[in-house]
């Protein structure tokens, strides 16, 4: 089952690529979402612990909610980019059932997320704003200065999302200790 939801994300990610170079868009494939997504996808299809988890945990606390605000207010998306940020959590849930969330975890896709800001910052064009990495997030960037001070709010804000879909999950989906 994981094998086949692998691969499954793996068209779905193929296909975006293709979608996203043919629109001029390919710098968006360093955007989070799809890098964890690939992270989720390789895990899923060598059955490897640590990519699941981490994949699957910013799928589920980041990239979905990012996803679904993205969509509210610019009123776009692809079919490819529906079913990638839909079924990555679900098949994240499904291959990570009953297990609990190590207490790194959120910190390793932070870190992840770090990362992906250098990148960024040196392969996207600025106009992209790839993972937010020259200003915020477009419908807020006249309310708020950008700086380090909004940087670091981020982080706090997006470590304590992870943190809580950490919690929520080993509280209430994870197999209990005895």
């Amino acid at each position: 089952m994981k094998r086949a939801g692998g691969i499954f994300l793996l068209l779905l990610l193929a296909v975006l690529a293709v979608q996203k170079t043919q629109e001029g868009l390919a710098p968006e494939l360093l955007w989070m979402c799809h890098v964890t997504n690939a992270m989720l996808t390789l895990g899923l299809i060598a059955d490897f612990a640590p990519l699941i988890v981490t994949g699957f945990l910013c799928q589920a606390a980041i990239a979905l909610p990012a996803y679904v605000l993205h969509v509210a207010t610019s009123g776009h998306t692809s079919i490819a980019s529906f079913l990638l940020h839909l079924s990555a959590p679900v098949l994240g849930a499904m291959a990570w059932r009953g297990e609990r969330m190590p207490v790194a975890i959120p910190w390793a896709v932070l870190a992840t997320y770090q990362l992906l800001i250098a990148l960024s910052q040196a392969f996207t064009p600025e106009s992209l704003n790839v993972n937010l990495a020259f200003r915020p997030w477009d419908p807020l960037v006249t309310f708020i200065p950008w700086g380090w001070p909004v940087r670091a709010l981020n982080l706090v804000l997006m470590l304590a999302q992870l943190y809580a879909a950490r919690w929520l999950w080993n509280r209430y989906l994870a197999k209990t200790v005895s």
